[in-house]
Formats: C-alpha cells, sequence, structure tokens
C-alpha cells in the first residue's frame, strides 16, 4: 500500500480505527461501562469527536464527546469521569452517617453527565424521595448528603419543606 503523508510520519504510528470497535471502555473509577461501537470523526475538521459506547442489554447506547476521554489506545478508552448512570444502585447516607436508601434513578440536565436529581428508594412500603443536586455533597461508593435527612418531611426536590 501507498502511502501520502509527511515524510516525517512512520505509517505504523496511530490508532487503526476500525481495530476499536468491541473494546473496553473504562470509567474513572477503573470499572468497564461499555464497548466502543463507532469512533466518531468531525466532518468539518476531520478531528476526534467521540465515541459511541454500547452499554449493554440493559443499557442505552451513549455518545461520549472528546472532552470525557482521558486516553484512547488499542486496548479502548478510558474515561476522565464516571457516567452517572453507574450511580444506580449505590447507598445514600445523609451528614450524619445513617442510610437513607438507595439511588433507583439520575435525572440529568438533558443528555448531559450533570445531575439534576436523584430519586433514592427509602424501603418497601415507603414513598421515593427525590434530592436535588444541591443535597449531593460527595459521590465516591456511596452518595453522601449534605444535610441529616428526616424521614418525617415531605421532599419534593431541594431542601424539605
Amino acid at each position: 500500500m501507498k502511502e501520502i503523508r509527511e515524510i516525517n510520519k512512520s505509517y505504523n504510528t496511530g490508532i487503526k480505527v476500525n481495530e476499536l470497535k468491541g473494546k473496553k471502555v473504562m470509567a474513572l473509577n477503573g470499572k468497564e461501562v461499555g464497548k466502543i461501537m463507532q469512533v466518531r470523526l468531525d466532518p468539518n475538521s476531520l478531528s476526534f469527536d467521540g465515541i459511541e459506547m454500547d452499554r449493554g442489554f440493559f443499557g442505552e447506547d451513549t455518545f461520549v464527546g472528546k472532552d470525557y476521554i482521558e486516553s484512547l489506545s488499542d486496548q479502548g478508552a478510558v474515561l476522565n469521569m464516571t457516567p452517572v448512570t453507574e450511580y444506580k444502585g449505590l447507598r445514600v447516607m445523609d451528614s450524619a452517617g445513617k442510610q437513607v436508601g438507595t439511588v433507583k434513578e439520575i435525572r440529568t440536565s438533558s443528555h448531559s453527565n450533570n445531575i439534576s436529581a436523584i430519586v433514592v428508594g427509602t424501603g418497601v412500603l415507603t414513598n421515593d424521595v427525590i434530592f436535588s443536586k444541591s443535597d449531593v455533597k460527595s459521590v465516591g461508593e456511596s452518595i453522601m448528603l449534605n444535610s441529616i435527612y428526616d424521614e418525617n418531611a415531605v421532599k419534593v426536590g431541594g431542601q424539605a419543606k
């Protein structure tokens, strides 16, 4: 095959895009969050735009823009964040360390990785509770709220009224 490029570039450098299909996508926390379906290029600048990610049988296929990708190699992609969809099932703790429940649903601002609210299941015979982004202090192995949860208060989102 004849190559047409600058003389200082080697033919063997770079990644063959078609060989990335099916490779792992890893989140910042080290967990595999999907497989690469496609690599997208910007048609105007011909530069890398992002990847389409297969989230598995129960997950929704997702586009991940280049700003969320830390690295790309022949082994797959590593993200510089953890997709908020991975928060589903995490324990939710109040600021006193008491478990409130587990995350049942994540609500985001349009099609982004920005949380607007989390829906927390608090038990079998109890109503779900909605906490806004401002109620969340931190996210790690569990979600920590920035206040003490009062199960007698009605939550509609944001602070209890």
